[in-house]
């Protein structure tokens, strides 16, 4: 037998949990805005009149994520970004926030330091030692971090952002891509495997085939006629292991970042780039302590998927889960009443949205409600 009691429950086909797009960064700015590349992964460089009009007002970024949870993820959907291109993505805290310290030792740092009149362009700190935490960076930043200076903004003669490289892609010849992202890593930078010979510590390998004849990027007037080429990058490891390096828990007011990767100059100049800051937004998240779904009781017990709190119910319950996104398949088979009550607050006292199931839930037996959840 099955009952179905819907409280509230939302059928959504296009972004689910919440949704931010990416702006472009005006290219005037100083450094760390870097300097824009003109060549594909490849180093096959674009045309005249494409380097002349294009810029990135010209694209969009959708980035959809979970508002709560024990990591950020989500997906980022984009099109017309530079075809056959790579792109960092990382978070940016804002200077003298507690959080943006929490992303910078899980990231790097960004150092400005008053000259008496004005912040100077600033530099990355560089070493990152042997992946361990605290590192070098760390060190020389809680060495700095408090020094005074009257005579500046802050009070303080130097400026920190912490910033973190979690992910990175490649686009397709429309400049096209998907994402499905975690903050779970902190690499340093991307390197071709044509440069740079990859080690098991580093990030995946992720490889495109493209070809630029099929794309409006390229020269269309009889002049180069590029093959079609087969690219393959990698992340180099800042903080280790890869897919176990996590921001602290608590709540985060930053910036979402692409980032041009300029893999070291690769091409040569003046076309190469120089890790230009290509689209940013602000985002807005919470990561908590607690796993995102339980079981409710005294105690409640806790779990990383429904699924795995729906087979561990023993007689009537209540499951609650985190305003999150959840990517899996709900079989709900059981003799007894089952309330799954979602888009909880990190301690599970109050709601601050709807839990996110992409994906589908099949009901094959039982008495069955449902709260605060949204169905893609």
């Amino acid at each position: 037998m099955i009952i179905i009691l819907i409280s509230t429950l939302a059928f959504q086909k296009d972004a689910i949990g919440a949704t931010i797009y990416l702006n472009d960064i005006d290219s005037s700015l100083s450094p760390p805005a870097g300097k824009f590349r003109w060549l594909d992964g490849a180093d096959q460089l674009y045309r005249v009149s494409y380097r002349d009009n294009y810029d990135y007002r010209q694209a969009i970024v959708e980035v959809t994520y979970n508002d709560a949870g024990n990591t950020l993820h989500g997906t980022l959907h984009a099109f017309n970004l530079k075809p056959n291109f790579s792109y960092q993505l990382k978070l940016a805290g804002f200077p003298g926030s507690t959080d943006n310290e929490h992303v910078g030792l899980a990231g790097r740092w960004w150092q400005e330091e008053w000259n008496g009149t004005a912040w100077g362009n600033g530099q990355n700190l560089n070493s990152k030692g042997d992946g361990s935490s605290p590192n070098p960076n760390d060190t020389i930043y809680f060495s700095r971090r408090d020094t005074p200076d009257p005579s500046s903004p802050t009070g303080l003669k130097y400026r920190y952002t912490g910033y973190l490289v979690f992910d990175y892609f490649s686009t397709d010849e429309t400049g096209a891509v998907t994402l499905n992202f975690n903050t779970d890593s902190s690499y340093h930078v991307l390197w071709k495997t044509t440069q740079w010979g990859r080690t098991v510590s580093d990030g995946p390998l992720k490889t495109v085939t493209f070809d630029a004849d099929l794309s409006h990027a390229y020269d269309d007037t009889g002049g180069d006629d590029y093959p079609s080429q087969t690219v393959s990058i990698f992340g180099e490891w800042e903080r280790l292991p890869v897919g176990g390096v996590f921001l602290q828990y608590g709540a985060y007011d930053a910036t979402l970042t692409i980032t041009e990767e300029s893999f070291h100059g690769s091409g040569g100049w003046p076309y190469a780039g120089n890790w230009a800051a290509a689209m940013d937004a602000d985002i807005i998240f919470t990561l908590c302590p607690n796993l995102p779904v339980r079981i409710e009781g005294a105690p409640p017990e806790y779990f990383v998927t429904l699924q795995a709190a729906h087979d561990a119910t023993r007689g009537d319950s209540t499951i609650q889960s985190l305003s999150d996104i959840f990517d899996e398949d709900l079989v709900i088979n059981s003799d007894n009443s089952l309330s799954l009550k979602g888009g909880y607050t990190c301690d599970y006292s109050t709601h601050s949205g709807a839990t996110v199931i992409n994906g589908s839930v099949i009901i094959r037996n039982g008495t069955v409600s449902l709260e605060n959840f949204i169905l893609k």
